[in-house]
């Protein structure tokens, strides 16, 4: 065989067939390089993966890049569902869709639970009440049968027709053709189906798919609760819009806003600014405003782009470290092996060809890297889904490798074997076969140390960076879990239920008093209570309110959070009663509204006066109909960082029960609550077998999954901090081994002239120092530089905090400390007469 000599070309298979000897004959060094890469590719690929589904793809329907979103700019105003940016009313949709001259097609949709009603079982499914040229605009083709129609949205309650989502169709239907034709029930009422959409489309919230489509003016059997088709002062719906050929967005936007100021001066002339002149400004401050559309709205992509930015940069941190550590590898892997390559190239190996054989070599251990990576993806996919705040089976996000990541991962490992597998080459071949075949610790030269140590200082600058978010998310963690929420998490069973039909107002009352009386006798329960809005869900119901003698406060009008609840609620969560009485049964479908308020509003509104018994109006400018009997202590009620707010709670056995459609149980336990969660369902069944019960856990977890995000970030920039911690530490071990062993000589003089093993060690470690305090100090200078890119996503510590800082570095620089000390204990123990004698 003639591997690098004169005679025969080598072919591309005999140099693969070398390389893969090369690595075979160094197994520690390639599963060592082979983990450092899957790790990396491996956690790029996960993060990359859920990335690419929540921030990045585009909705599959026809040019989605035309597509644009309405929202309103310039503060809330009147009543609002959803996010209340991106909303509008029916009536002002109905305008906009038939004045506007710059969309091809305007449409919209409002996204709601409804019971699915089944001879097998009765479920709870995500219905889209949508415009009848929804697909139209969209361009969406259908699966089986028709889809929605202008004609089926012109009749209020006409038109008891739905389109079901294909994968539903498939999982609930078994895919059935006869299902198109037949007739199931929603909220109780039959509805014909007439058709399934494409394959691909699972409707505009990404990963959150919608099962089935009905058309809006079905609204008021889809949420008999709250109607709200014809009010022009309550948004709700969400609107989607198509660009005409050749008009820009810019124009779009201002020849709607010109529109949007019509149709505003036409609602000034109306009878609710007659009645409220002084809201008239507010209102005229608002404009339209257009947004891309192209990646559809996103109640994931909201609340986890930020993080998942921040992930993303964290995770190519960490492959810049491996691909340094992994070069570092190579170096010292390419120096011992340099009389190997000076006899090839004494044979005559030009060095193209010796490049080539070590960027082969490379290329081959990024191949391996990569492959084990798709596997460590796989996992870190499936834990990153785990975090989301919703049940997996109510995801449609995949974990398994698709094209898209396989692609992505594939020019990973390309540009990783670039990055870490080029400069060891091209140092490795660079030999001078006489020099390097006479004397090996000469031909080394100090150029390929301070390369290597450059690496270190790199990935040493690199791991500071990532201890220091690391520590800063590990805060603010700690600190949100430690807000006092001013009611208990600790043994309460949380979950929903919702009738399976409509009952009426008297069949509601009656069916909720029971399954509360019912549930307070399971075994283990001490107090249960349900209520309309669930705790630190983000959703929220507020209105203006009344109360004789109070005015405007801080330049806006009384205004307040609403929760209908039962007797027993408060004292499940332990929420004290500070003033008055709790409800009682007594006021349980009593002709006379009483409510409670909590501190917040007496300190704010009230001047901390005791208010029981005065009376307040759920509205602005209302006639007070509402007995306040109680004062409560402050809670949180829509999320954990905000301030506690003005809260209102109702009788949910009042006048205002029409509201209500489910309820939400809270049932507080002594024993663990997982044990009487079966005990719950079944009593809860038993009160009527039409309930759907859903999101059964306890309040903890469910609190876990509000801080979903923080403890994605948590979990993940500590498992990464940790990581590159590692590889630094690994890299930086290598580094003074080498180092050692090539002052091993002179290390043998010092000792023979009289050195102490002290200062041999003092000798070491002040290299380590030296070269860890450089990438310690970039480091804390990259991240006071980088520092607001995770400001928002901080609680209760600040980005540049020196506490955070001080510790990264002192971990860091004891890691590498003691990472150092092994070779300054061998360089200690040294045998003099050896050490002069050693080549």
């Amino acid at each position: 065989m003639q591997p690098f000599g004169r005679g025969r070309r080598p072919t591309g298979m005999t140099e693969l067939r070398l390389a893969l000897r090369s690595l075979g004959r160094a197994r520690v060094f390639t599963a060592v390089v082979v983990v450092s890469l899957a790790l990396g590719i491996g956690a790029n690929g996960a993060m990359f993966g859920l990335a690419d589904q929540v921030l990045l793809r585009l909705l599959p329907v026809h040019n989605p890049r035309e597509l644009v979103l309405l929202r309103i700019d310039g503060g809330r105003f009147g009543s609002n569902s959803g996010d209340g940016v991106h909303t509008f009313s029916h009536p002002l949709y109905l305008a906009l869709r038939d004045r506007n001259t710059v969309l091809a097609g305007l449409t919209g949709e409002l996204v709601q639970p409804a019971s699915l009603v089944g001879d097998d079982r009765n479920e709870s499914i995500s219905v889209g009440m949508v415009a009848g040229n929804y697909f139209d605009v969209l361009g969406v083709r259908p699966h089986r049968g028709r889809l929605l129609v202008p004609d089926d949205d012109r009749v209020r309650n006409g038109h008891p027709v739905v389109v079901l989502q294909y994968h539903f169709w498939r999982n609930r239907f078994a895919g059935s053709d006869a299902v198109v034709g037949s007739t199931i029930r929603l909220n109780g009422t039959p509805f014909t189906v007439i058709g399934v959409a494409d394959e691909r489309f699972e409707g505009t919230d990404t990963g959150l798919p919608t099962e089935a489509w009905v058309p809006v003016t079905m609204k008021p059997t889809i949420t008999p609760t709250w109607d709200e088709l014809d009010n022009e002062r309550y948004s709700w719906f969400y609107l989607f819009g198509r660009l005409k050929p050749g008009v820009t967005l810019d124009a779009a936007q201002a020849s709607l806003r010109v529109l949007y100021r019509q149709r505003q001066d036409e609602e000034l002339q109306g009878q609710y600014f007659q009645q409220f002149p002084d809201e008239r400004e507010r209102f005229s401050k608002q404009s339209v405003a257009l947004e891309p559309a192209s990646r559809g709205r996103s109640a994931l992509r909201s609340r986890f782009e930020q993080p998942l930015v921040v992930l993303q940069g964290l995770v190519g941190l960490v492959l810049l470290i491996a691909c340094a550590n992994v070069a570092s590898l190579l170096l010292a892997r390419a120096a011992a092996r340099r009389k190997e390559i000076a006899i090839r190239a004494a044979l005559g190996a030009p060095r193209g060809r010796l490049v080539r054989q070590l960027l082969l070599e490379s290329l081959i251990l990024a191949g391996a890297g990569g492959v084990a990576g798709l596997a460590v993806s796989t996992w870190l996919g499936r834990t990153l889904v785990g975090f989301l705040p919703y049940d997996t089976a109510d995801l449609s996000l995949t974990t398994a490798p698709d094209v898209r990541i396989l692609a992505f991962t594939l020019g990973v490992t390309l540009l990783a074997a670039l990055v870490f597998g080029v400069v060891p080459a091209l140092s490795g071949s660079n030999v001078s076969p006489g020099l390097t075949l006479k004397d090996e610790t000469v031909a080394s030269g100090h150029g390929h140390v301070r390369l290597r140590k450059t690496l270190i200082g790199l990935q040493v600058t690199l791991s500071t960076v990532l201890l220091v978010g690391a520590l800063l998310f590990v805060r603010t963690l700690q600190n949100l879990r430690s807000v006092d929420l001013g009611f208990r998490t600790d043994d309460v069973v949380t979950f929903a239920v919702e009738p399976a039909t409509v009952y009426d107002e008297g069949r509601k009352r009656q069916v909720f008093r029971a399954l509360v009386e019912r549930l307070a006798g399971v075994p283990g329960v001490k107090a249960v209570g349900a209520s309309r809005t669930r705790l630190l869900t983000g959703g929220r119901w507020d209105s203006g309110i009344t109360i004789p003698g109070v005015g405007r406060v801080n330049d806006e009008n009384p205004w307040s959070y609403f929760n209908a609840v039962t007797p027993g609620y408060f004292e499940a969560l332990g929420i004290p009663v500070k003033a008055g009485r709790d409800f009682t049964w007594d006021d349980w479908g009593s002709a006379r509204e009483r409510c409670l308020v909590n501190e917040a509003l007496v300190s704010e509104y009230l001047n901390g006066q005791i208010p029981v018994g005065r009376m307040m109006g759920q509205g602005r400018g209302v006639t007070p109909d509402m007995e306040i009997i109680g004062v409560l202590a402050n809670a949180h009620y829509e999320n954990v960082r905000g301030t506690i707010p003005r809260q209102t709670f109702v009788s949910l056995g009042g006048a205002r029960m029409r509201t209500v459609a489910w309820v939400h149980v809270h049932a507080r336990t002594d024993r663990d609550p997982r044990q009487v969660m079966p005990l719950l369902r079944r009593e809860a069944q038993r009160v009527d077998p039409n309930f759907v019960i859903t999101g059964m856990r306890t309040l903890r977890d469910h609190l876990d999954r509000r801080l979903s995000a923080e403890r994605m970030l948590f979990f993940l920039s500590t498992l990464f901090a940790l990581l590159a911690t590692l590889l630094a530490v690994v890299g930086l071990y290598g580094v003074l081994e080498f180092v050692v062993t090539r002052r091993t000589r002179e290390i043998g003089i010092r000792m023979a002239l009289g050195a102490e093993r002290g200062r041999v060690v003092r000798l070491v470690l002040r290299e380590t120092v030296a070269l860890v305090g450089f990438g310690i100090a970039a480091g804390v200078a990259t991240a006071v530089a980088g520092a607001r890119v995770v400001e928002s996503q901080l609680f209760g510590v600040e980005a540049r905090d020196p506490l955070v800082f001080a510790a990264s570095a002192a971990v860091l620089l004891a890691a590498c400390l003691a990472a150092g000390a092994g070779p300054a204990w061998r360089a200690a123990r040294i045998d003099p007469v050896r050490a002069l004698r050693h080549d």
